[in-house]
């Protein structure tokens, strides 16, 4: 029973190792694009830059995120993991709320130029 314990966490760990370049090319892409698109007055071509970072981001972090919070709970509770985990979805928190105030704000102007 122990031995089949221990696979679980093994295998869980060796995703969530493998995620976590995914994690972080998430984050750069999110960055690269972001700061990309703050230099295009054209709305609709930011519009469009700001989906793909957005959405990368997304597509990119969240398996990273399930490995982790899976991983966490698997395990003895320690401060370390306390830390990371309050960190980590402060960060992926921050995002997916930024993207929602972006595309709330885009929407609405969009809504607001049409009627």
């Amino acid at each position: 029973m122990k031995s089949s314990q221990d696979d679980k966490n093994i295998i869980l760990f060796l995703l969530f190792k493998n995620s976590i370049v995914q994690f972080i090319a998430g984050i750069l892409s999110l960055l690269v694009i972001i700061k990309l698109s703050t230099t295009i007055s054209f709305s609709p071509i930011k519009l469009l830059f700001k989906s793909f970072g957005y959405g990368f981001f997304c597509y990119l972090t969240t398996p990273f995120m399930i490995y982790w919070l899976s991983y966490v709970s698997q395990g003895q509770a320690t401060d370390r993991k306390l830390i990371i985990t309050v960190a980590l979805m402060g960060l992926y928190s921050y995002c997916i709320w930024d993207a929602y105030f972006f595309f709330r704000e885009a929407f609405s102007s969009w809504v607001s130029v049409n009627t």
